[in-house]
């Protein structure tokens, strides 16, 4: 199975009202269609991406695009449909077997959207991210259950050949979605949930401000607690005569505090990311915070706020509070006001109240680091 994505980045966007074409634009440190080129350079089973852009607009801008072998640059066409028929005749040449399709002006789709898309491939000839309206719609004074409305999304994938087919058979120039031609000819559409994040930039207020550029993430964890193990908290060593069985040191609070990171951040979980492998034996969960910490980084998200609850009952930790705080504003290089932390007991309660277990729960802001 061979593997492109074609972004399309032809458009002007004149609703977007500014002399930097939308996809140009400069958003968190980069253009906005970098931010896609970049997910998809991520993804190894894509082998090219293409992009269609017009000749003048690519001559004014290609010294911001990455360099790299696998970016092919193709001419775009006077409507969208035309800009997708130049990038599939590029991807004919180059015996692409199944290809992805995205608009340039939607940055906020995740990896794991791709790599879901990639393995339905291999069953499916057209899969579609989809989701259900928030607002009530209406239609000639009817209100129609938004269950059966869906607002389409991209990136989409399909069969190469059959929509090289498709496409080079269709008429109608002014379609705006690769779907409808599946959809036209009775072709099998299959609807995955997608991303409520990954809307379409139209107009200067669709880009994320301050206040509106948070993404929140949960995470949890427990262990049993046992004898002859250290008992650490968020990388702090507290005197105790039992602690939690892992295969790392057992920091539960850093494992609920790195789930929460990758949650918000749309990187899966701890577990995928830090398998129970013989590489993560004994490791420092700080090790692996900090390791969480650079991707965050490279995704230019950084750490808005913090919230953590250790449940435990013994020992009592009112005397650790403090310094279990101060080491995680030190790791997470945030300042120490970003970051609240309580400590419960369950009252004797179930497996925790009777000693036999710890607990943590945490909930994390991320945000967008500023633009220059």
């Amino acid at each position: 199975m061979s593997i492109a994505a074609l972004i399309v980045a032809g458009g002007i966007g004149k609703r977007f009202q500014s002399d930097t074409p939308k996809q140009f634009f400069n958003f968190q440190n980069d253009i906005i269609i970098n931010h896609s080129i970049k997910k998809f350079l991520k993804i190894q089973k894509i082998s090219n991406i293409i992009i269609t852009i017009e000749k003048k607009t690519y001559s004014k801008y290609k010294s911001f695009i990455p360099k790299n072998k696998k970016i092919i640059i193709t001419n775009s066409g006077k409507t969208r449909a035309l800009s997708v028929l130049n990038g599939l005749k590029k991807a004919k040449k180059l015996k692409i077997t199944k290809i992805l399709i995205h608009d340039a002006a939607r940055p906020f789709f995740s990896e794991m959207l791709i790599n879901k898309l990639i393995k339905l491939l291999k069953h499916y000839d057209c899969i579609i991210p989809a989701v259900n309206p928030v607002d009530t719609i209406t239609y000639k004074k009817n209100i129609i259950s938004k269950k059966e409305i869906f607002k389409i999304q991209t990136p989409q994938a399909f069969d190469f050949n059959k929509l090289y087919t498709l496409h080079t058979k269709n008429h109608d120039k002014n379609i705006s979605d690769e779907s409808s031609l599946f959809f036209k000819n009775n072709f099998r559409v299959k609807i995955i949930k997608g991303e409520y994040l990954n809307k379409k930039i139209t107009y200067k207020n669709d880009l994320p401000n301050e206040t509106s550029n948070n993404f929140y993430g949960i995470g949890y964890d427990i262990h049993k607690m046992v004898n002859n193990r250290k008992l650490i908290i968020g990388g702090v060593t507290i005197p105790h005569n039992m602690g939690p069985e892992g295969h790392s040191d057992g920091d539960s609070l850093l494992h609920a505090l790195i789930d929460s990171f990758l949650g918000a951040a749309k990187k899966g979980d701890i577990g995928t990311l830090f398998p129970n492998t013989a590489k993560y034996k004994n490791i420092k969960s700080s090790l692996l915070l900090k390791k969480t910490i650079s991707i965050l980084k490279k995704e230019k998200l950084k750490i808005n706020s913090i919230d953590l609850n250790i449940i435990l009952q013994q020992p009592n930790l009112k005397n650790y509070k403090e310094k279990i705080r101060n080491n995680l504003a030190k790791m997470c290089k945030i300042k120490k006001d970003k970051i609240n932390i309580k400590a419960k007991t369950t009252d004797r309660l179930g497996i925790i109240g009777k000693n036999k277990a710890l607990a943590c729960e945490v909930i994390s802001t991320l945000c967008y680091e500023r633009s220059n």
